[in-house]
């Protein structure tokens, strides 16, 4: 299912099941972000440009659609979670390099100055991770995991999503055999991931789900999900394996072929600004507890920012996509 929202001069929300022509709007914003639709009203409110956007399902679902149109692409930009599948679209010339002055025109914190793709395939946003998501009222403080290797004692009580689905999903995936090496993290997930009905979820809010009803006992999710929960005064907690967490941008990328290249760098500019970043913030799901990159802005309330990141080698991950993705599928989706 395609969800297509038109910014007109009121939000207008249409079920379509094919994408209509990139010719009605100043952008078509294909994302599978929570703060995409606060963001580009913002947009529309600031420039008077509007915005038409598609939002397919999942990250794995909107990747398929632009897979889909091949060389017709249907958008302008794309927004979504996960280095790799950026560095992957560049690579096949899905998308063009974000010009450099772009980049040149944002005060980058120290952290966002380090999720800069050297490709310049897109521009970072803002900042998540992956963590093991903890029910205060089902395991004990003494009983607490502090490794992606401690899982191992939870399993099959352990719910995580599908790869093929979710992006975030993938660079944690990618992530764990950065640091463990494949063999040992293909070993790891084996011995943890014993329940298929738990381990390929679809979103991190049936992960969230399965962890508060007692389904499983401890979640593999992105923390800006379990953040989400604890601001709404769930008994949930996020344990930053001490492997390291693999930073998880989200990032803005150009169509190789947008015929609209003045309006993507209007947007670039708005959603970096402080209004934009006001946008992101406005609202209370998962995306809108990222972690700020812009210097001056600060994280929604209670959001973990101290985190020992590692960065994900996007070239090696993005190689192994179909095939890294193919195998979690074959062994943990039901």
């Amino acid at each position: 299912m395609t969800i297509k929202t038109t910014l007109g001069l009121a939000l207008s929300l249409t079920v379509l099941s094919i994408a209509a022509p990139a010719c009605a709007a100043d952008l078509v914003l294909y994302d599978a972000l929570d703060f995409a639709g606060p963001v580009a009203k913002a947009f529309q409110a600031k420039t008077g440009l509007t915005v038409d956007i598609v939002e397919p399902g999942s990250t794995g679902e909107t990747l398929g659609k632009i897979a889909a149109e091949g060389n017709n692409p249907q958008f302008d930009i794309v927004w979504l979670d996960g280095s790799a599948v950026m560095e992957r679209m560049a690579a096949d010339h899905v998308l063009q390099p974000v010009p450099t002055d772009e980049f040149d025109k944002i005060a980058w914190t120290d952290l966002g100055k380090s999720l800069i793709p050297q490709s310049h395939a897109f521009l970072p946003t803002g900042t998540s991770t992956t963590a093991i998501e903890v029910n205060t009222k089902k395991v004990k403080a003494d009983k607490m995991p502090k490794s992606w290797a401690d899982l191992q004692g939870f399993a099959g009580s352990v719910a995580a999503k599908d790869p093929n689905l979710s992006g975030p999903a993938y660079q944690w995936l990618a992530g764990l055999f950065q640091t463990n090496g494949v063999d040992a993290g293909k070993e790891l997930l084996a011995k943890t991931l014993t329940n298929k009905s738990l381990s390929g979820l679809s979103s991190g809010g049936k992960v969230n789900k399965a962890v508060l009803t007692g389904d499983a006992s401890v979640g593999i999710n992105q923390d800006s999900a379990i953040f989400s929960k604890i601001a709404a005064g769930e008994p949930v907690v996020a344990v930053y394996p001490s492997e390291g967490s693999v930073s998880l941008p989200q990032g803005l990328g150009i169509s190789a072929r947008t015929q609209h290249m003045d309006a993507a760098r209007k947007f670039i500019e708005f959603v970096t600004s402080a209004d934009g970043q006001a946008a992101m913030q406005n609202g209370d799901d998962t995306d809108f507890f990222y972690i700020p990159i812009v210097k001056g802005v600060n994280p929604k309330p209670g959001r973990e920012t101290s985190i020992a990141y590692t960065h994900l080698d996007d070239a090696t991950a993005s190689a192994h996509e179909t095939e890294w993705k193919q195998w979690y599928k074959e062994k943990f989706v039901q």
